[in-house]
């Protein structure tokens, strides 16, 4: 965590105003279908620059390749999916087997014309998909998340995981499923967060 302003983190980032413009709408968006229907907590809306964008645009910082094909497992809303698209990387899949959301992310995709991949499923039920690079926020504990991942890994694939302070504990049981490198990075959106990033998945 760090001791600068959300809009001070944001300027780290040397977004483009077009980019600038396009968070801002996604927020209104963001506000205005979530009074219609439950995308993320209304607590969450009181400071969406930080407790959204700023905790999903960190990822950026990990994928050193913005052609990298990328899903975005329990997508929800777009986060962090939506928010890497704007950043630049091209190559997304948002994944979720809410249908209530994938309408609002097909609704926003179009108001903000932006080209991503929106799949309405569960990850379980995906064939033939597999990706660079897989990233998630709020959908599940570590390991469960590792098992989603397995299905849609290659080799060289990397996971992304948003967390919050019980880490270290959901590390210990996924590594009675599984086998991992891992590195841990601090959230600095959030004094709890956590950034865990993974390769090298083997189910034991």
């Amino acid at each position: 965590m760090t001791n600068k302003t959300p809009r001070e983190l944001m300027f780290d980032f040397r977004l483009s105003r077009i980019q600038k413009n396009k968070i801002n709408q996604f927020l209104k968006l963001l506000s205005y279908y979530n009074s219609k229907t439950n995308l993320v907590g209304r607590s969450t809306l009181i400071d969406p620059l930080n407790s959204h964008i700023i905790d999903c645009i960190q990822l950026s910082k990990f994928i050193e390749n913005k052609k990298f094909k990328i899903a975005d497992i329990g997508t929800g809303a777009g986060l962090p999916g939506l928010i890497l698209n704007i950043c630049g990387f091209q190559n997304l899949y948002l994944v979720d087997s809410n249908k209530k959301k994938i309408n609002f992310l097909k609704v926003a995709t179009d108001e903000m014309r932006l080209r991503v991949n929106i799949i309405n499923s569960r990850i379980e039920n995906l064939k033939n998909l597999k990706f660079d690079y897989i990233v998630s926020r709020a959908l599940a504990n570590l390991d469960k998340l590792l098992y989603y991942s397995s299905l849609l890994s290659h080799k060289k694939t990397k996971l992304l995981f948003l967390k919050g302070k019980n880490l270290r504990s959901e590390i210990s049981l996924a590594k009675k499923n599984w086998i991992f490198n891992f590195e841990i990075f601090n959230s600095i959106s959030d004094s709890r967060g956590q950034i865990i990033k993974v390769d090298g998945l083997k189910k034991i």
